[in-house]
């Protein structure tokens, strides 16, 4: 008798707090970039084949003149995210690192960053 008690009762505690999760905000990568460093970020470069396109070159560049930074870059193509989840890493003055074109003769892609971290020497 006393367990079938406690087992409503923590159906009922599970229900609840399943409810009030549903409301509770999720930070998505995009959020949590505001405490990421700005000195990495997404550009766009004019390039002739992705002009051809009518899109721009893509690329991930560093701006700290005397830190790298380890990056890990998710692709999107046609607003779905693919399975490409790759790492860069921006050393200070390095050139910028291309991406790919933001559009390709299939459609529209694009990258998002998903983590920064500084890397000591």
């Amino acid at each position: 008798m006393i367990s079938k008690r406690i087992s409503t009762s923590l159906s009922a505690l599970y229900i609840l707090l399943g409810s009030l999760l549903a409301f509770c905000p999720f930070a998505t990568a995009d959020e949590l970039m505001g405490t990421q460093p700005r000195q990495v970020s997404l550009v766009e470069l004019e390039d002739a084949d992705c002009a051809q396109k009518d899109g721009k070159l893509i690329a991930l560049i560093n701006s700290d003149a005397g830190i790298s930074y380890e990056v890990w870059v998710d692709r999107w193509f046609l607003n779905v995210q693919t399975a490409d989840h790759t790492r860069h890493i921006l050393s200070p003055g390095q050139e910028p690192v291309a991406l790919g074109c933001s559009q390709t003769r299939s459609g529209a892609q694009h990258w998002t960053i998903y983590s920064i971290k500084a890397i000591q020497h």
